[in-house]
């Protein structure tokens, strides 16, 4: 599946129930990074990617350009 940085932008928004998502954001800044939504997310990822990822490789994250390096790597792999 094509991973875009729109595609993933629109995962992330509805994950966390976002208006608007930058790339240099840092997770943990958004009101809705809670394990619920850490969850949706991960869920979302893996529905429209087919990636998955693992919680020790999700906590690394710090920024929503994080997940997208990660996803592109998995993708090319």
């Amino acid at each position: 599946m094509d991973i875009t940085v729109e595609k993933l932008m629109t995962i992330v928004k509805e994950a966390l129930e976002l208006e608007h998502v930058e790339l240099n954001d840092f997770l943990d800044s958004y009101d809705s990074w809670d394990s619920l939504g850490r969850l949706s997310l991960i869920a979302l990822i893996d529905e429209h990617f087919d990636v998955q990822i693992s919680d020790k490789e999700f906590n690394e994250f710090e920024t929503v350009s994080d997940v997208l390096n990660s996803l592109l790597k998995k993708n090319s792999q």
